[in-house]
C-alpha cells in the first residue's frame, strides 16, 4: 500500500481494528498444533474475509451512488471525480442499484 492508503487507515480507527482482528486470527491460526485443525480454521478465515471483501465492495458501490446523488453528477462526472473509467463507475452504480432493489423487494443480499 502507498502512503496515502496508510494515512487514510490511520484516520479510520475502525479499519485499524479490522486489521488487528485479522492479525489476531492469523496468530491464533499459527498457534494451532494440529495441521488439519489449522487448515479448517484457515478455510473459515478465508471464507470470512471473502464475505467481508464482498460487503466492502458493496459499501464502496453505495458510496459512489451516494456521491453521484449528492453531487448531481453524471456517470462521466462521477468517473472523473473517482478516477475511474465510465464503465467502472457504471458498474458500481448498477451494483448499488441492484442492492437497493433487493432490499425493496424484501431480499437482503
Amino acid at each position: 500500500m502507498d502512503d496515502k492508503d496508510d494515512s487514510s487507515r490511520e484516520r479510520h480507527p475502525e479499519l485499524v481494528a479490522v486489521r488487528r482482528a485479522y492479525e489476531k486470527a492469523d496468530a491464533a491460526l499459527q498457534d494451532i498444533g494440529d495441521a488439519e485443525q489449522a487448515y479448517q480454521m484457515a478455510t473459515q478465515l478465508a471464507d470470512c474475509l471473502r464475505e467481508l471483501a464482498d460487503a466492502a465492495a458493496l459499501a464502496r458501490a453505495k458510496s459512489a451512488a451516494r456521491l453521484r446523488r449528492s453531487g448531481n453528477l453524471s456517470i462521466a462526472g462521477l468517473a472523473t471525480k473517482l478516477g475511474l473509467s465510465k464503465s467502472r463507475a457504471g458498474q458500481l452504480l448498477r451494483a448499488a442499484s441492484e442492492c437497493m432493489e433487493g432490499k425493496t423487494n424484501g431480499n437482503h443480499r
